[in-house]
């Protein structure tokens, strides 16, 4: 039903009805989850991720369009929101990995290292201006 919802959402270009498909879709997920047997299920940051990706650009296409956007703009909101879905599904691993309460290793350690140089990057990359 959430699919439908995104659907029928993009048809239609109503934010609200986006919203309650992305949250059934983000549902439909977390029963998938509860119905399954077995561990914790290791792609659930990546799921995590791409749903923050797609959300963000279903609301993107269902905005008002003001005008044409400079093609600086466009490539500086798909380098954030592509630097916003790496964050995304590093922290979902990294929560992941605390939650199933992972021994310290070298892949934690690389992973923390990664997590702290995309931290920093990121916060570079929302704090520089754009030229005029």
């Amino acid at each position: 039903m959430g699919c439908v919802f995104v659907a029928l959402a993009l048809l239609t270009r109503q934010t609200l009805l986006l919203a309650w498909g992305v949250a059934g879709v983000g549902a439909g997920y977390a029963v998938f989850l509860s119905l399954r047997s077995g561990t914790v299920d290791s792609r659930a940051p990546f799921v995590a991720a791409a749903l923050f990706t797609a959300a963000e650009l279903a609301f993107w296409s269902v905005e008002p369009v003001l005008g044409r956007s400079q093609a600086q703009v466009v490539v500086r909101r798909i380098g954030v929101l592509a630097a916003e879905g790496f964050a995304a599904a590093l922290l979902g691993a990294l929560l992941l990995v605390l939650a199933t309460g992972a021994r310290a290793g070298l892949a934690l350690e690389a992973m923390g290292v990664v997590a702290a140089v995309a931290t920093v990057g990121i916060v570079a990359l929302l704090t520089v201006k754009p030229r005029s």
